[in-house]
């Protein structure tokens, strides 16, 4: 479950791990199935021998949908007010595979007051697969309630 924890209680600097998700063609196919987004690359074999990844790769756009179920699943409030602000960065530097088990570290970079009843926090989200390789990093900011009790 998410972190109770209000936006004063973050610390710059603070690390939160997350669970593991393996990825899987199932999981490719429904990404599909509700996006339209048919390219060679996420489908074909028998292009991607001749593609630079070599093999099915799964979209970076799935990547960041498992990335809000981290960040839903193990980061964020539940039981407080919240709202995604926004991203500032996202990199893709390595392909994720059907398969590979990716995690995600996520860093306090730096938090800021919104308004009496919200601040933002800006994230760093490093996923990574079980081979530790670093596949996507995201600079994303979330809104969560302030304690103004």
């Amino acid at each position: 479950m998410g972190l109770e924890k209000y936006w004063e209680e973050y610390e710059v600097g603070e690390i939160i791990n997350t669970s593991g998700r393996t990825l899987t063609d199932a999981d490719i196919r429904m990404f599909i199935g509700a996006t339209d987004a048919t390219h060679p690359a996420h489908v074909d074999a028998e292009y991607c021998k001749s593609h630079p990844f070599k093999k099915i790769v799964v979209p970076g756009a799935l990547i960041l949908g498992v990335i809000d179920g981290f960040v839903t699943n193990d980061l964020v409030p539940r039981k407080l007010k919240i709202g995604h602000y926004g991203y500032d960065k996202i990199r893709f530097l390595a392909p994720v595979y059907p398969g590979d088990t990716v995690t995600m570290t996520a860093t306090v970079l730096e938090k800021r007051s919104l308004n009496e009843n919200f601040g933002v926090i800006k994230f760093e989200y490093q996923v990574k697969n079980q081979d530790d390789m670093l596949s996507v990093i995201v600079h994303d900011l979330q809104m969560i309630e302030r304690n103004v009790s």
